[in-house]
């Protein structure tokens, strides 16, 4: 078996606070956060999605979830809102709004 080099690299943004306690759990198991995240692609990659169940999973990210309501509502009112049929089309428009102001 040949020897592979790793050239890909991820990065990755997360709160300081965060990071902090992800390593101290990863250093409880002998693990840098670099390797318990190529550990959990590795497997995700093996399993073929997420290797874990994410069922009742707590999600506490307030703003994501404020924003997946509004996106339920949106869609329950779809005939309220402005639709367009392309990205030119709502460019072109936002840009119309514009000159208005």
């Amino acid at each position: 078996m040949t020897a592979k080099t790793k050239s890909a690299s991820v990065n990755v943004h997360l709160y300081p606070e965060v990071k902090q306690e992800a390593e101290s759990i990863f250093a409880y198991h002998g693990l840098t956060l670099s390797e318990a995240i190529t550990v959990f692609i590795n497997h995700a990659c093996h399993a073929g999605g997420f290797p874990f169940d994410l069922r009742g999973a707590y999600w506490q990210d307030t703003e994501s979830l404020a924003a997946l309501e509004e996106c339920k509502q949106i869609e329950a009112n779809l005939d309220s809102y402005k639709r367009y049929k392309n990205a030119a089309e709502l460019i072109a428009d936002c840009l119309e709004g514009d000159d208005e102001q």
